[in-house]
């Protein structure tokens, strides 16, 4: 993990995961494409502790960063239940043939509301706070999704300019988070598009007007 702050903006990818007991997929990204850290945290608190210490510019996290309009809460039994379990951003983009899970999906409970929390806290702290999904970049760049295996998603990310990668045998939690890293990136480079009405965190995308 960091000691010093480095000079240069820096974005911070978040493969978030339902809660400590499955491994969290973080990654650290300078304006070259090269990570300064890829690795796997379990707490909120370490996802923290790596804001605090690089200080991000933005942070992508690959998770819902809100609930379905008109959802005032998770709860099933809940009359505002009745709108449903999916966002208007979540219909687009299983229009698009992206297929992400709905927000509200019982398996998906714990980690929407976890990425709503860390949103909320982010924000609070003054961090811009972007929602990314790797899978649909990876489509849109051309890079093989982790379900075609790690090695083919790790070659794809070194030929989309991305630097740093570790040596070692690397999940995909933590090539997703590369992913959500660069994804960030494209952002504040321009070359991204917003999916949704962007409220209330923007869900990015690379530009699919652009030929990548």
């Amino acid at each position: 993990m960091a000691t010093s702050v480095p000079a240069q903006p820096l974005v911070l990818g978040v493969d978030l995961r339902s809660g400590p007991r499955y491994p969290t997929g973080i990654a650290v990204m300078d304006a070259a494409r090269r990570c300064l850290t890829v690795a796997k945290v379990r707490t909120d608190e370490e996802i923290f502790a790596l804001v605090e210490a690089y200080r991000p510019r933005l942070v992508a996290i690959d998770a819902p960063l809100g609930l379905p309009e008109g959802r005032d809460c998770a709860d099933p039994t809940c009359a505002c239940a009745s709108v449903g379990i999916m966002r208007e951003v979540d219909r687009l983009a299983a229009a698009q043939g992206y297929r992400p899970f709905p927000a509200l999906l019982p398996s998906m409970v714990k980690m929407t509301l976890r990425g709503i929390a860390l949103r909320e806290t982010l924000t609070e702290m003054a961090h811009e706070v972007v929602e990314v999904y790797p899978g649909m970049t990876q489509d849109i760049l051309g890079i093989p999704r982790k379900g075609a295996g790690v090695d083919g998603l790790r070659r794809g990310l070194k030929r989309r300019g991305v630097r740093g990668l570790p040596r070692r045998p690397i999940s995909h939690d933590e090539l997703d988070a590369v992913t959500c890293a660069l994804t960030g990136w494209l952002y504040l480079d321009g070359l991204t598009e917003t999916m949704g009405s962007g409220l209330p965190a923007p869900l990015v995308l690379p530009d699919r007007r652009l030929a990548w």
